[in-house]
């Protein structure tokens, strides 16, 4: 019988769906031409948030006679989408933090603080950038692509302590992504 708490009550234990696991997951981001040595700053990615493609437009109240009417309004806030990407750094056999500097030379090109220039949009996009969660045998249920995204975010600062003990991390790097398209299986 359906709700008694048994193992062959549960369409999903019986017929073994498997639980989707936020681990399960792969971001491919191409950066603007001028940036090289990007398949590390990939391997740095420890996660992605802010996947805030389930818009709904604001609610609008008429009033008649006292009572209120409520609908859905005709205005979405926000089309764009800001992913906020986290990163750690290593240092590679040169002596170089490449995941920081990548991500500095992008940022650059967008405003470059140490010159003052800032750049066009042209040249400062990337993309496609193109995010899958797939089960543990690899098979994608849901992807989205964002054909262009840009850094939003200047750099954070390095905090430096004696006292902690921990690797550098680049947290709370924001991506703009003006539009996107997602599949759904």
């Amino acid at each position: 019988m359906a709700g008694y708490a048994h193992y062959k009550n549960s369409k999903i234990s019986v017929q073994n769906f498997e639980p989707l696991f936020n681990t399960q997951w792969s971001l491919v981001v191409t950066p603007p031409p001028s940036i090289n040595g990007w398949d590390l700053v990939l391997e740095s990615i420890t996660s992605v948030g802010g996947l805030e493609t389930n818009k709904m437009p604001g609610i609008i109240t008429q009033k008649y006679k006292g009572t209120d009417r409520s609908f859905v309004g005709g205005l979405v806030e926000g089309t764009f989408v800001d992913l906020t990407i986290n990163f750690e750094v290593n240092l590679n056999d040169a002596n170089s933090a490449f995941t920081f500097k990548e991500l500095r030379k992008w940022c650059d090109l967008a405003y470059d603080p140490l010159t003052g220039r800032f750049g066009l949009k042209k040249d400062y996009i990337g993309g496609p950038a193109v995010l899958s969660a797939h089960n543990k045998a690899g098979e994608v249920y849901r992807q989205w692509t964002f054909p262009t995204i840009f850094p939003t975010t200047a750099m954070p600062a390095q905090t430096f302590d004696y006292e902690a003990d921990g690797i550098y991390k680049i947290e709370g790097m924001i991506f703009r992504a003006d539009f996107w398209d997602e599949v759904i299986l």
